[in-house]
Formats: C-alpha cells, sequence, structure tokens
C-alpha cells in the first residue's frame, strides 16, 4: 500500500452517538449498532444500522410523583439503515449492547412483527439506560432533545 492509497481511520464504531441529518429523523439522536462499510447487494454503498430515540423523556422535577415520573420517562425508539452521508457522527458514545437485539435481517427484512418486537426490545433497553442515566448523571446529553 502507498502513502497515496492509505485509508482513513474508522471512526463510525458501534456504540458512537451519531445525529441524522436526513429524513423523518432528521435531528434525532441514534448509536450505531453495525457498521457495514463495503456496502450489500441491495444498498451497494457505506451505510450503518442505527437505533435511535423518536420522541424523548420530558423533564422531570423532586415534586413529581412516582407514577408521573414513570410516565414521562418513556421513550420512543426507532430502528433504521442509514447511508453514512446522512450521518453526523459525535464524540460521544454509548456502551449499550444492542447487537443480539437488532440484527440486519430484522431492519432489511419484510416481517413487521418481527421488527416490531425489536422495538419494544429497544425500547426496554434504553429506559434502563435513561433511568441509570438519571441517577448517575452519565450520558445525560443522549436522552436530551437536540436543540437547534
Amino acid at each position: 500500500m502507498s502513502s497515496s492509497e492509505k485509508k482513513s481511520p474508522k471512526f463510525l464504531k458501534a456504540g458512537k452517538i451519531v445525529l441524522l441529518l436526513n429524513g423523518r429523523m432528521a435531528g434525532k439522536k441514534a448509536v450505531i449498532v453495525k457498521t457495514l462499510d463495503e456496502g450489500t447487494p441491495d444498498r451497494p454503498y457505506g451505510h450503518c444500522i442505527v437505533a435511535g430515540i423518536q420522541k424523548y423523556p420530558l423533564k422531570i422535577t423532586k415534586s413529581m410523583s412516582e407514577k408521573k415520573i414513570a410516565k414521562r420517562s418513556r421513550i420512543k425508539p426507532f430502528i433504521k439503515c442509514v447511508n453514512y452521508n446522512h450521518l453526523m457522527p459525535t464524540r460521544y458514545s454509548l456502551d449499550i449492547e444492542l447487537k443480539s437485539v437488532v440484527t440486519t435481517d430484522i431492519v432489511a427484512g419484510s416481517n413487521p412483527t418481527a421488527r416490531s418486537n425489536c422495538r419494544k426490545d429497544v425500547k426496554k433497553l434504553l429506559e434502563d439506560k435513561y433511568n441509570t442515566c438519571v441517577k448517575t448523571g452519565k450520558n445525560k446529553w443522549f436522552f436530551q432533545k437536540l436543540r437547534f
């Protein structure tokens, strides 16, 4: 490999938080689950599978009841296959295990029940992560709506 053909370092890895730039989910934050640099036969370009937050949790105060806190802590997730051109990487990463839940065949497949079950599993994982985030203060930025 000559000096002119050096590959750039791979920075879009699983667990990296990205912002989506195009489509219905534009401006939403997501976590990379799997990267496909070479592409696939049906998508011959570099893309990745992401899981993100479609509807963010609402603000919580000390005076709220447990029931109200539980209701306001709900998250609506999405899973999507996105071209690298439509992502903006951030410096943040989220250590969450989604690879076993979100697979390529679920995202690309035409089975809606498998996709909705996958979304429910992602919702559970993200809500658990959010509840630990509320207590510790780690990864707080990911669970807040992007203000722009």
